[in-house]
């Protein structure tokens, strides 16, 4: 009954605003925009009789109070309050048509802001869903982290978390099952293909530092070209970055490749300062907020990465990712190699609510440092590289650099501007 409770309200909220949401967000740093003091929230101006004459019409406020009558006279199940305030707040969003807008209740923006600093309790592995095996195959194990204490291997299949089956919760809710409070106990089980049964792990979740960027030298080459793979960009990510190339640079790196396939974005902090390490004197990012007033640049100091640099994309790179592509195609400090990217050149901005939720909307569209903003058509590569149908099934984390192609392309790419030099 409650199921059917919580399908009905949310059908009637969906068809009353006429519209459907997917999003994705990326966020700012909270109040860059609104310049929120501590503990102020967002107050809309509003008429005496509640309405603002542009969303809160009195048409609309009178239609909301005709439908409260209807269900109040006639509805024989009780309305759970918290979750139809909820469904009000997310049907509100989804009637701007904010492509990428989001409201987040107070527990789902605790839980967005912990992961968007890079850290969450869990046991600290990364992993992709694996649909021959409906379970969670593990594709990293972060070092010094609980799941390495206790034996856990790249490779592992999750099959079941608890007394669930991964099968029966999907990804999300497999992922959500492993999170939770630092220094509660998380059971699964995990089957091992080249051996026998499934081994049972029970582990304490701890405070983990979520890994965005790693490197190795690429294998097939007569120079020293450091691959450096970054999955997105959150406030831990610029140490993770200076980090690989500094290490890079001391074992005699001559060249790098930055790898941003199917990187979403993230943080716009983050994206700025790595940039800035690489780039010369100069804009890193045009940002035009809404009124001319508003309007702000970014810029980098005079020092600047001057080694020969690659960049490989494809169809997901997204966002912030596609910032540091198009900003070393713009100073023609790298060739760009891969794919059409997926073209979001718009800023999300998190604004407070006063129960301690927030609303992400879209509060500007952001340029790269000269050329046009590639909002809805993407960054152009300059040399395109198709990735082949064999290689499409199979995760980006699991190609090798024998294996995978566009990676190949790339490194050719890098080695011409090593030897051009």
């Amino acid at each position: 009954m409650m199921k059917t409770k919580y399908t009905v309200l949310l059908t009637v909220l969906l068809c009353l605003l006429c519209v459907a949401i997917t999003f994705q967000c990326t966020s700012t740093a909270m109040q860059r925009k609104y310049r929120l003091a501590e503990g102020e929230t967002a107050a809309p101006a509003a008429e005496e009789d509640g309405t603002d004459g542009v969303y809160l019409t009195p048409a609309l406020l009178e239609k909301l109070k005709n439908i409260a009558a209807v269900y109040r006279e006639y509805y024989v199940d009780e309305i759970d309050p918290d979750y139809f305030a909820d469904m009000v707040m997310r049907g509100f969003v989804a009637g701007t048509e904010d492509r990428f807008g989001q409201y987040l209740n107070k527990e789902e923006t605790e839980e967005y802001l912990s992961e968007r600093e890079g850290e969450f309790a869990g046991i600290g592995i990364s992993v992709v869903y694996n649909a021959e095996w409906a379970a969670l195959e593990t594709i990293s194990v972060y070092a010094a982290s609980p799941a390495e204490a206790a034996g856990m291997r790249p490779g592992d299949l999750i099959v079941a978390v608890g007394d669930e089956s991964v099968a029966s919760l999907g990804y999300y809710g497999a992922v959500a099952g492993m999170r939770g409070a630092v220094g509660t106990t998380v059971n699964f089980t995990v089957y091992r293909p080249d051996e026998a049964g499934e081994i049972p792990f029970s582990i304490v979740r701890q405070t983990v530092e979520e890994v965005t960027v790693n490197w190795h030298f690429y294998s097939d080459s007569s120079h020293k070209m450091a691959v450096v793979r970054i999955l997105g960009f959150n406030a831990k990510t610029p140490a993770q970055f200076f980090e690989a190339v500094g290490a890079a640079k001391e074992q005699g790196a001559e060249g790098f490749l930055f790898d941003l396939r199917s990187n979403p974005g993230g943080n716009l902090d983050a994206i700025c300062e790595i940039l800035d390490f690489l780039l010369p004197e100069g804009p890193i990012i045009r940002i035009d907020y809404k009124g001319e007033e508003n309007d702000k640049q970014i810029n980098s100091d005079a020092a600047c990465l001057d080694m020969p640099m690659t960049v490989l994309v494809n169809g997901s790179t997204a966002s912030a990712a596609e910032l540091f592509s198009s900003a070393l195609q713009d100073y023609k400090l790298a060739r760009v190699v891969g794919t059409q990217t997926y073209g979001k050149g718009t800023m999300q901005s998190l604004v407070p609510l006063s129960d301690g939720s927030v609303v992400s909307l879209t509060v500007a569209y952001y340029l790269p440092p000269f050329s046009e903003n590639y909002h809805a058509k993407g960054v152009t590569p300059d040399v395109i590289s198709e990735q082949p149908e064999e290689e499409k099934t199979v995760n980006l984390n699991k190609l090798t650099d024998a294996n995978d192609s566009q990676l190949r392309d790339a490194a050719r790419v890098l080695r011409e501007a090593i030897e051009a030099r």
